[in-house]
């Protein structure tokens, strides 16, 4: 999102006439030695958005739920183990009735000047990997 920034403010500098720094605006009164090293990283989530709010367990979601009883239906189904199917029958039916007890969030894509201020789409995969970390 720096990025972001960094190309407005280059646009409105040009707009207005101005040369735009080649270097971030306060590390060109100190020498090369004493400037901090800015270490680029992709987008990852900040711990907070990782973390749980109770203590170290992941948060229980609907789906999480489904693909628990779906996987130990179909493990235990293989098997014929026929008391380990009906748990995951229930599982299933509690993560299917979760979906509508559990309250949705909406979200709202932010915009300035018509640039969206979030990040890009994630691929399935990345997504499918983000949700199965939360």
């Amino acid at each position: 999102m720096a990025d972001k920034y960094q190309k407005e403010i280059e646009e409105i500098l040009e707009r207005a006439g101005e040369v735009a720094p080649d270097e971030a605006v306060g590390e060109m009164e100190r020498p090369a030695e004493e400037r901090p090293r800015s270490v680029s990283r992709s987008f990852t989530p900040s711990k907070a958005s990782v973390s749980t709010s109770r203590g170290g367990f992941p948060t229980i979601t609907p789906g999480k739920v489904l693909m628990t009883g779906l996987v130990v239906f179909i493990i235990t189904a293989l098997l014929q183990i026929w008391v380990l199917i009906w748990v995951g029958l229930a599982l299933l039916v509690v993560g299917y009735l979760l979906f509508f007890i559990t309250p949705r969030n909406i979200t709202v894509e932010k915009r300035w000047r018509g640039e969206s201020l979030e990040e890009p789409a994630e691929s399935p995969w990345e997504k499918f990997k983000r949700w199965m970390k939360s």
